[in-house]
């Protein structure tokens, strides 16, 4: 009688990758926001990148994730023309979780609205600012030839998207969290290869309102450039914080040396 082996493959079943829920942290949220924004999900259902000219960005990322994948130089920004630099790792289980919460492969024109917890949506949101929104602030002298007061300090956040479903839930969500609206404007790029994009606008008032929500206490992950032209716009509170945290290190720096 003739005997036939089965292979390892067909005796010993694969075992099943646990399917969990994330417990939301400021960390975590806040990676969600960079993840759709400059991120891309792996055709392959395992792979989660970021790539983004501002290296240091990429760091907190990692870090925010609890991963320590290399960072590598990718290619030079078709926009900027800087050096870019690429994290990427494998992670099946977060890759899922992601899908769940409303994230995709090819998300840039198809997102919609995302399963983020209320609590932490202001982190996913600063998230978000980092890696396709931007803090413009000028001093406006345009009107002085007619008058020498006519003097404005301008300040702008803008959120963008190539998704006009996304913005519009950005905006919805925004509104009911903090009661202020901004403005939503359909960008039409004049090289065809690039798709429209829509940005969500908050001038002066309803900018510094939503910079000292997002920016609610020192030592967030985010990116330092931004920050840094937020900074003179957070109550005085939030920046008394700051100034006491610093000292207490430089304290214990001196500490040290001694």
């Amino acid at each position: 009688m003739e005997v036939r082996l089965l292979s390892p493959a067909l005796t010993v079943p694969k075992k099943r990758l646990i399917r969990i829920d994330f417990e939301w942290n400021p960390q975590l949220a806040y990676a969600i926001g960079l993840i759709t924004t400059d991120g891309n999900l792996s055709k392959d259902k395992r792979h989660i990148s970021l790539t983004s000219t501002d290296k240091d960005l990429l760091t907190t990322f990692r870090d925010c994730l609890g991963k320590r994948n290399h960072i590598t130089k990718d290619l030079k920004s078709s926009i900027s023309l800087k050096q870019a630099y690429r994290v990427q790792f494998g992670d099946v289980v977060l890759y899922d979780w992601l899908v769940k919460i409303g994230l995709h492969a090819n998300k840039s024109l198809t997102i919609g609205p995302l399963q983020i917890d209320e609590r932490y949506f202001r982190d996913f949101l600063r998230g978000h600012l980092d890696g396709d929104g931007s803090i413009i602030h000028y001093i406006d002298r345009y009107n002085t030839p007619l008058n020498p007061k006519y003097i404005y300090e301008r300040l702008f956040v803008y959120f963008m998207s190539a998704s006009e479903k996304h913005i519009l839930w950005l905006r919805k969500t925004i509104t009911k969290l903090k009661s202020i609206s901004g403005s939503i404007n359909k960008r039409v790029p004049k090289n065809k290869n690039y798709s429209n994009f829509f940005v969500l606008k908050f001038s002066t008032k309803e900018a510094k309102k939503l910079l000292n929500w997002m920016y609610y206490k020192p030592n967030l992950p985010c990116l330092k450039r931004k920050y840094k032209i937020a900074k003179p716009f957070l109550s005085s509170a939030q920046v008394r914080s700051q100034l006491q945290i610093a000292r207490v290190e430089c304290g214990r720096r001196k500490q040290i040396v001694r």
